[in-house]
């Protein structure tokens, strides 16, 4: 009797669009999967996709009443590539994907951000989404279309700590929120003839407490250094990462009271994993890169 022959995408060959494909579909689909077991291919390495985030963002230092609600909205645009590792099956492999590697196949991005402030308490959230897609085909001529649903999001409030009185006032907020990852792929494998040898899905989530701190220090009265960083994670349960976090640098001026542009540097990392030994699977990734960001306040 013959047996049912796996796809090769181990020697897939085909320049960037396969290092993409090949760092997308391994752990993702073997953490989570509803492919029947004698369907289950040796698979390649996988990534997640980073997502645009949001620029954290005080209260202005210099506003007219502090104490009356304060709005804001920010749109970014984030230029993300990918280093770390990850493990399938118990393997690990080096992670390195620049950003004109992942654009090559973004099919739809969106992400913004909005906060509000009364005093020195403020609300924030942000969310990103992207979907990619692609078709890369082996060496033997197995085909596989995959299709690839990323989104992270973050929820929280803050406080004002520490605010100086001065000609160019330092601002110093404590944050406590969550972070919420959701990955969702969907794959198919095609012999040369047409004939199906693998077709799943898989999703995964995350859901990670997170503390920080967020500040801006002031060079005159419309330039300013905004930064935040936060941690979280700490792998309490199975669906909570072992660290997660992020930091953020831009450099920000005001053109006037409700508009100010933003550009610096983001890095986000998550590091998850699942299961131990021969039957590990996981990651370990920072998505870093430029960003620029557009700030409305009212």
């Amino acid at each position: 009797m013959k047996t049912k022959r796996k796809p090769a995408f181990a020697t897939l060959r085909r320049g960037r669009q396969n290092l993409l494909a090949a760092a997308l579909v391994g752990p993702l689909a073997l953490v989570s999967t509803s492919v029947r077991a004698d369907d289950s291919a040796a698979m390649p390495t996988a990534t997640l996709e980073a997502t645009p985030a949001a620029v954290p963002a005080l209260a202005p230092a210099n506003a007219p009443n502090p104490d009356a609600w304060q709005f804001g909205v920010t749109i970014p645009l984030w230029a993300p590539q990918i280093d770390g590792n990850t493990t399938t099956k118990g393997v690990q492999q080096d992670v390195h994907i620049s950003f004109d590697q992942l654009k090559d196949h973004l099919d739809a991005s969106f992400s913004m951000a909005v906060e509000v402030h009364k005093g020195k308490f403020g609300i924030y959230g942000d969310v990103g989404y992207m979907k990619f897609t692609g078709n890369p085909t082996a060496a033997n001529g197995d085909k596989a279309d995959w299709d690839l649903k990323f989104l992270v999001s973050d929820a929280g409030m803050s406080y004002l700590l520490i605010k100086t009185e001065s000609k160019h006032p330092f601002l110093l907020a404590g944050t406590l929120g969550v972070r919420y990852w959701y990955v969702d792929l969907d794959l198919k494998v095609k012999d040369s003839l047409g004939n199906v040898l693998l077709n799943g899905s898989s999703t995964k989530d995350l859901l990670d407490p997170m503390i920080g701190l967020r500040g801006s220090q002031y060079f005159t009265k419309k330039l300013h250094l905004d930064f935040a960083g936060d941690i979280g994670g700490f792998g309490f349960s199975d669906n909570q990462a072992e660290l997660d976090w992020s930091a953020t640098g831009v450099v920000t001026y005001d053109f006037t009271k409700w508009f100010n542009l933003s550009a610096g540097y983001k890095a986000l990392a998550v590091d998850a994993s699942k299961g131990s030994g021969a039957s590990k699977n996981g990651l370990d990734l920072v998505f870093h890169g430029a960003l620029i960001a557009a700030n409305l306040k009212f």
